[in-house]
């Protein structure tokens, strides 16, 4: 006779179950261990009978948590309504853990369960701590202030406890901008390389939080490149834009002020004097952020566009306000009627014989070791030989002819206006005298004695 089961009921009758120390993180899921073990196997799920579950909180005074009577109803105490539970799929496979979530400080304490399964019992005992990283101040901080971590942990056991701190998933080390003083972590001068998310780890068990550092985006100064002529917004980056208040923004350069108040300082046309140094100022929880941007702009010389004769020659020379001398340059000519383009590698095109090919939009374009910075469009005009002449012609001379044609047409318009009036005054004198005359002027009267 195999009497192993008999022994295995024995000992989970006699023997009492050690207590099981669990992590929780707050807000989150939590499973209170309980099971038979092995035992559950001894004989076939379809026979065993109901089981009976009993979960309570032992804080000097039980308070019930979760009963579970054979017949399958459910009591839940109130702190734990909708958010205790042993599934019943569980416990056909001799599992009786219980199921918490929406995890609270107040949940943290000592559990124990009482299990029955026909002539088997089981005493489960458990104790709950929960953890939960607490950052102060709290909110977004700006760059080169200090912040403290602390991983806030209640535990009702009084074990021990090893904390152990994440950012990104990887494990951090003092350093000398980061110091550890038993579950906190303290910042100094944050950087962005702070930003992101933060872990404390305690027995597997992880809560997180995501630390915001206001501040000034990609290298400072940054370099900007635009052509004359263009339109270029300069951007004041400013990482993880606090919802809670609306910065106000200052722009200005050397001594000159802008009375923008946007995040970004838009110049249209840039003239040559814009090359030089902009800064933006802003304000956030009386930490000043500055940015500064370089702006460099691209001409060609002349600046003017080249109106040229055919067979002349051509010098157009590309330079930078404010250049390094580190830039390369490349011109780019004209489509030719083949479909190709010239192609002139330096700040220069010099053309010795200008053709009506050569004519349209002249592109320079300034890269460093390995991008493209920007580029300035110029325009050439190209006049073919055979029509020279007419094209001067065509001028200013036009102007000064159709000028002294309309001047002959109003003096002509003057004089014929002047005629006609002339002519109606004498017309109306003539008509004066006639009256005149048909008058008939009264007879003397003369009385004879």
């Amino acid at each position: 006779m195999d009497t192993r089961p008999i022994c295995l009921l024995l000992l989970a009758t006699i023997i009492p179950a050690s207590a099981v120390l669990v992590t929780g993180v707050l807000g989150g899921r939590v499973i209170l261990p309980c099971d038979m073990n092995g035992l559950w196997k001894v004989r076939r799920p379809d026979t065993n009978p109901a089981s009976y579950v009993r979960w309570q909180r032992n804080d000097g005074t039980p308070r019930p948590v979760l009963r579970l009577l054979p017949n399958g109803v459910t009591f839940r105490g109130l702190p734990f309504m909708s958010r205790a539970s042993v599934p019943t799929s569980s416990i056909h496979q001799g599992i009786f853990s219980l199921h918490l979530k929406d995890l609270k400080e107040k949940d943290a304490g000592n559990y124990t369960a009482e299990v029955r399964h026909g002539q088997r019992k089981k005493r489960c005992e458990v104790s709950l701590r929960t953890i939960k990283v607490i950052q102060s101040p709290d909110g977004s901080v700006p760059e080169n202030n200090s912040v403290t971590l602390t991983c806030k942990i209640i535990n009702p056991s009084g074990s021990s406890i090893s904390v152990h701190w994440f950012h990104h998933g990887i494990l951090v080390h003092p350093s000398s901008r980061i110091s550890k003083n038993g579950s906190s972590l303290y910042f100094h001068r944050l950087t962005q390389e702070d930003h992101g998310k933060w872990s404390c780890e305690v027995d597997g068990a992880r809560s997180s939080v995501t630390l915001l550092v206001v501040g000034i985006t990609s290298p400072d100064p940054i370099l900007v490149y635009t052509g004359v002529g263009s339109s270029v917004e300069l951007p004041c980056n400013i990482s993880h834009l606090p919802t809670e208040q609306q910065l106000s923004y200052h722009w200005s350069k050397e001594k000159k002020i802008f009375q923008d108040n946007k995040q970004a300082l838009i110049l249209n046309p840039v003239r040559p004097e814009d090359a030089g140094t902009f800064r933006c100022d802003t304000t956030y929880k009386s930490q000043r952020l500055t940015r500064r941007i370089e702006l460099r702009v691209i001409q060609v010389s002349p600046t003017d566009s080249a109106f040229t004769k055919e067979g002349s020659h051509l010098r157009l020379l590309c330079n930078v306000n404010g250049s390094t001398g580190k830039e390369r340059f490349h011109w780019t000519g004209p489509s030719l009627p083949e479909g190709q383009r010239k192609v002139i590698e330096g700040d220069l095109v010099d053309l010795w014989d200008v053709q009506t090919e050569d004519a349209g939009a002249w592109t320079c374009s300034v890269y460093d070791v390995e991008r493209l910075l920007g580029e300035v469009e110029h325009w050439v005009y190209v006049h073919a030989a055979h029509t020279a002449d007419v094209g001067a012609i065509t001028s200013w001379q036009v102007i000064l002819l159709l000028m002294l044609i309309l001047v002959s047409c109003l003096a002509v318009i003057a004089f014929i206006s002047f005629r006609n009036h002339k002519r109606r005054l004498s017309h109306l004198a003539a008509l004066t005298s006639i009256e005149v005359s048909t008058v008939s002027l009264p007879k003397k009267l003369s009385i004879s004695e």
